[in-house]
This record gives C-alpha cells, structure tokens and sequence, in this order.
C-alpha cells in the first residue's frame, strides 16, 4: 500500500522525527502546570525554533539553475525529502547517499514550516501556556521537526546554532561521497529475512517505550496519558520478544525488560535508564548479527571531485562521528551507573552478551558499578572495570620494543579506569541523574587522589603517552598532551591509543584525499560510519508510530501536488488497482 505508506508516514513526519531522543540526556524535572503537561512544548523548547530565514546559498546542483528563489526551493526540496523519507523509505538503507540529500532538503522543509505556522508561534509565545487546540497543534509539530533537525545535525557533528547554510553543505559534501557508492546486493536467506523483520519491531518498541518514559519524566505526559500509552507498547513488546525467546541474545534482554519495568510505577528514572541499554544492546545485536541486505564500497571513489574546503569538511565529520560515539559511550556508562545503584545488576546482563553472545560492546570503556561496591575496589578491581584492549607492547625511548608485564598492564588499565570514572563525575548530565547517590561518587574520586600511591603503579599514564607520541610522531609528553588533543573534540573520555589514533586518523584522511590516494586510507570507513550513524536515523523514522501529534491530512496531500486527500486516495487507488475510501484511508492512518 504505497501511498498509505506515503501519508501514514507524511501524517507521522511531524511525529516520526519527534523520537530523535537517541543523542539526549534526562529530561527536565522541572514542575509544570496541569495546562503546560497537556500542551506538552514549554517555552523553553520555544527558543530553540529559530525564525523563519530565507535559505539563499546552496551547492552546485543541489536544484536546477533555473530555480533560483527560496520559494521554489523549498517546494522542490519537500517533495524530495517526503520522496526519500517515505515514498522510498524501504530503500534507505541502500541509498545512503539520498538519505544524506534528503537531511539537507529538510533544512528547507523546516523553514517552511515555520513560515506557514508563523502566527501559531506568535501566539504561543504570548499567550502560553493558555493557548487555544489549533495553536497547540501547530506548536506540536514544530516541535517533533526541530527535534528531528537536531538529530540529524548532530549526528555529522552540528548543531542548531550553525545556519542552514552551514548545514546544507555538510549534508551535500557527503552526499557527493556516498553517491558514488558500488552497491552490492547481499541474497539473504528466510530465516535471516525473518530475523531482521522481528528485530526491527522489537526495536521499534524499546524506542517506542523509551520515548514515552522519557516524556513523562519531563512532564510532557499526564499521568493517566503515560500509564495508557506504556500499558499499550508493552503489550506490543511482549507479543514481539515472546516470538523470539527461541534466540539466546532476546531471551536475555527479555529477562532485563521484566525487571526494569518493575520501576514503572516507581522510578520513572530507572525506567528510562533500562530502555536505553536495551536500545543500545539492541543496536549492538544488529551491527554483529543481523545481515545486511546492502553493502556500499568506495574503494573507487573520486576525491579530485572536492575541493580543498570539501575534504576538509569530509574531515570535519570523520571526527565529529567519533566525538558521537564517545558521547554515546558516557551516556550509556552513566545509564549503568543509574541502575546499578538502583540494585539491577545491568554488568552481569552485559557481560554475559560480552563473554557468551559475542556482542561487541567496545564503545563501553568502563563499566562502573553501584557506590556501595566501588569504595572499596582494589587496583584489580578498577582493572577489571576497564574493558577495552590496550597494546602490550610499547615502544622505550631507545626506540626498542618493550612487552609489558601482566603488572604493569594491570597498572595501565587501573589508571585509564580511574581517569574515565573522574570524567564521568564532571559531565553535566551526571549530577542530574545520580541524585541521591552523587556525593558518595564525588568522595571516591577524592579518595583515588589520595590513595592512588598505595597502588604502586609500576608504568605510569605519562609513559603511556609518550610511547603513543613516538609511535605517530606527535609532540606528546605526557598524559596531559594527549589528553589536549581529545579536549578539542567535545566531552571525549577515549583511552590513551583511542586518542592518538582519533588524531593520527584525521591527519591521513585529510592528506588521502588531497592526493586522491587510498593507499593509506580505506574510504569504505567513512560509509560504514555514516551508514551506521544514518540507519539510526533511519530506524528511528521507521519506528515512529505513536506521538501526540497529527497533521492536516489535506494540506500534506496538496503539499504534494494532490488537490485534496479524496484526489491522493483515488490516485492510489488507480495505480494500485485498490478501492479504499477515504474514510478508510483515513482511518489506515490512525485518523
């Protein structure tokens, strides 16, 4: 049913990208009014809208040269990205490259939207909280988009401070990389077809269940509206993890859902904290278990195509995919850290999809436990906690080969365990989360200083740094040089060989592609990241099926080039040979 995938999209295109919570912390504890939970956009979120602006500058051949005015870009521009995001949006993971356009296009959808509703938003921020159904609705909307503009900005490294301009180029350098992609069609089996189905709905619901959690802890949801919509997506999840309770990976999470939804009635924190770690296992089990139905290779590509600001640009959001990843991996110690104190004990379920499942969980530096256990841990127990490999051997100031001994090893790792906890405490979103159990985190910290002589570190962090300096030939003296190289990336807490690869990396992509060598780059890396970063986008889009927000169904349909919603119907029905009603129509789109 094309077109009701069409419009059952268009209708949840102001929801669908209103569940681009992935990137964000816990939400605001903020009291609110009765009127305010309804309306469910505060004033705050008002501020971050931005004002309507003309988009002037855009790239060679983004649109036709002879459409020239704002007016008709944007037109163009939302035709595409409804024709990527929801005609086609069973062909995004293939089409990559259109994906990426159809975020820029979207630059131009949103300046639309707030051109059309600009009196809704004169009104709300006049009259709020005492606004009438119609302005509500509208606010709605332009909340779900700017979110989903968020989303999407962040995840190559901008944010809504930078311009649509700024935006927009980003998008379309890499779109110019992307496009030329050779794609190649994986045959997959049944079962492997099957897997992949049942694993999409399964997320769709986590996310589905996060998002809801998330939207009651930051009073976006009434009580009696939190408890409906739960009851409802649970059962969903239920139905879905009880067709795969025959797989090792989903019976295991199953059992950490039944536990984390004993918080639903209690600690509306917890809950939330369960749902991102069972969306973040789940992302793990897709990268490692589900087959992929395309591969893109650009092994061929062309880089004497950009210019000398474009590979710049390519270089830009090499990095920033990796500052993502490192805010990912805090945000998901900090969830551990949450439910650990709360007596769950998340370690042991990781650990056995580690050690038994073979998921990879490597963007997890450290896996904390509970206050009560850590102020007692031993060097090996902050060893232990440490869970990314380090190298064995290194390399002394006489330029010979050293293999480290299992102590100083030990030593290492204690070190980096100890720094990364010490990062953690300073991120703003820790204070907010570990409420009650904040101070009790804070004087460890303090009593690492303290006592940090007693472990008798054999091979200190500085050795380690200096080792890594002469490795990639950088100017690094200690662990403090190094550790000024990944300041300049936002929030990163990357062990010491994370961070001199993180900055001898960007150097080899920016001199590959200035020389048109890969040599000594494989430019299939920048796919697999950004296809990796995208298809989250992706899959959130698809899984997007329930918000507190609508569209005028008529106005979407003459959007796209329908006199009415009647005439998309019967144009649909004619193509596809069907005979829906409008009302059925309708009614297939939950209106």
């Amino acid at each position: 049913m094309y077109l009701f995938i069409n419009y059952k999209k268009v209708n949840k295109l102001f929801l669908l990208i209103s569940f681009f919570l992935v990137f964000f912390g816990t939400a605001n504890s903020t009291e609110r009014t009765k009127k305010e939970i309804k309306i469910g956009v505060f004033m705050e979120d008002f501020q971050k809208f931005g004002k309507f602006e003309k988009i002037n500058d855009t790239p060679n051949g983004m649109f036709p040269n002879n459409e020239n005015s704002f007016h008709q870009k944007q037109v163009i521009a939302q035709k595409k990205f409804i024709d990527t995001f929801i005609t086609k949006k069973g062909q995004m993971e293939k089409n990559t490259d259109q994906v990426i356009l159809g975020m820029a296009y979207f630059e131009f959808f949103y300046m639309q939207q707030l051109k059309d509703n600009k009196k809704s938003l004169e009104t709300f921020e006049k009259k709020y909280p005492k606004i009438n159904a119609a302005t509500k609705k509208n606010i709605q909307k332009i909340y779900g988009l700017n979110k989903a503009r968020k989303s999407m900005r962040e995840a190559l490294g901008l944010s809504l401070e930078n311009t649509p301009e700024e935006a927009i180029e980003r998008y379309y350098v890499l779109y110019k990389l992307l496009n030329q992609a050779e794609i190649k069609t994986i045959n997959l089996t049944k079962e492997e077809k099957n897997n992949s189905k049942l694993h999409t709905k399964i997320s769709k619901n986590i996310s589905q269940l996060k998002n809801i959690t998330d939207d009651k802890l930051s009073n976006r949801l009434t009580e009696k509206k939190f408890n409906s919509e739960y009851k409802k997506n649970f059962k969903k999840l239920s139905k879905n993890l009880a067709k795969s309770i025959a797989i090792k990976d989903y019976e295991l999470l199953t059992s950490f859902i039944i536990e984390i939804d004993k918080y639903k009635n209690t600690n509306n924190s917890g809950l939330l904290s369960g749902y991102k770690i069972a969306e973040y296992i789940l992302q793990k089990i897709k990268n490692d278990k589900i087959i992929k139905k395309y591969e893109q290779d650009l092994s061929n590509a062309k880089f004497e195509i950009f210019s000398q600001n474009e590979l710049s640009i390519l270089g830009d959001i090499t990095k920033s995919m990796k500052v993502t990843k490192n805010e990912k991996s805090n945000d998901i110690q900090l969830q551990i850290m949450n439910l650990e104190n709360g007596g769950i004990p998340v370690n042991r379920f990781l650990e056995v999809y580690r050690d038994e499942l073979n998921v990879r969980l490597d963007d997890i530096n450290l896996q904390v436990a509970s206050a009560s256990k850590m102020k007692d841990w031993t060097l090996s127990d902050w060893a232990n906690a440490w869970k990314n490999p380090i190298p064995e051997i290194i390399v002394d100031d006489a330029g010979i080969e050293v293999s480290l001994s299992p102590e100083e090893i030990e030593s290492i790792k204690a070190q980096l365990a100890m720094k990364n906890f010490k990062e953690l405490l300073d991120l703003d979103m820790f204070s907010s989360l570990i409420q009650n159990e904040a101070n009790n985190f804070n004087d460890i910290a303090k009593n690492l200083d303290i006592n940090s002589d007693t472990f008798k570190f054999s091979f200190t962090l500085d050795d380690f740094a200096r080792s890594f300096g002469d490795t990639y030939n950088l100017d690094i003296n200690n662990y403090a040089d190094l550790t000024d190289l990944a300041n300049a990336q936002h929030n990163a807490n990357w062990s010491v060989e994370e961070y001199a690869a993180a900055y001898q990396d960007n150097v080899d992509m920016i001199n590959a592609l200035q020389s048109g060598s890969l040599s000594s780059f494989d430019a299939g890396r920048i796919a697999a990241a950004a296809n990796s970063g995208l298809q989250e986008v992706a899959d959130t889009i698809r899984a997007a099926t329930s918000a507190g927000v609508s569209v005028d169904l008529e106005a979407t349909a003459q959007g796209l080039g329908y006199g009415s919603f009647a005439d998309a119907v019967a144009a649909y029905n004619q193509q596809h040979g069907t005979s829906y009603s409008v009302e059925e129509a309708k009614q297939s789109l939950g209106q």
